[in-house]
């Protein structure tokens, strides 16, 4: 089992640092928090072996690159057999993420296409796979919210109504 980092709070600022602009040099990230780049430089070599930086990409405009559909593809697979499905759809770059999950289906697949007619040939290819038994494909209409930064604040944020964290939200008094 993974256990949670130790990170302290220059750690954290760093990281914040990081999540908003992955190409600041260590020496601007110094500047702005008031520390040596030294000090920077071995924090991130740190958290990059650490595993807890695995790496910088640029976020890209996936419907400009073309990829206009997005679906959620819930997979039903034979019973010993999940990994190596997982691994060969894995495999497919429009895969955008798979998740082994409980409930009727063992596996949810994200997926970017860039059609129908490329939703279709995909579960149709996959559906001619032995071990999928069948797929439950949703498509996505709007992106509500689409975030890959983690957060690295230590307090969890409330929720958008203010009410605490599993706690019902406020209703305002009548006529108030």
């Amino acid at each position: 089992m993974r256990r949670t980092s130790t990170l302290d709070e220059v750690d954290r600022t760093i990281l914040e640092e990081l999540n908003t602009d992955a190409r600041l040099s260590h020496r601007e990230i110094a500047h702005r928090l008031k520390i040596s780049p030294t000090t920077v430089s071995t924090r991130v070599a740190r958290m990059e072996a650490q595993g807890i930086v695995r790496g910088y990409i640029p976020v890209l405009d996936d419907e400009q690159l073309g990829f206009d559909l997005w679906a959620a593809i819930g997979i039903r697979i034979s019973k010993g057999r999940l990994r190596e499905v997982e691994e060969r759809l894995a495999r497919d770059p429009r895969a955008y993420a798979i998740y082994d999950v409980t409930g009727d289906i063992d596996a949810l697949m994200i997926g970017r296409f860039r059609d129908r007619r490329d939703l279709d040939r995909f579960v149709k290819h996959a559906l001619q796979d032995p071990h999928i038994e069948r797929t439950n494909t949703q498509v996505v209409l709007n992106r509500v919210k689409e975030e890959r930064r983690v957060p690295v604040t230590k307090r969890t944020p409330e929720p958008a109504d203010g009410a605490p964290d599993g706690a019902p939200a406020r209703r305002p008094a009548p006529n108030a």
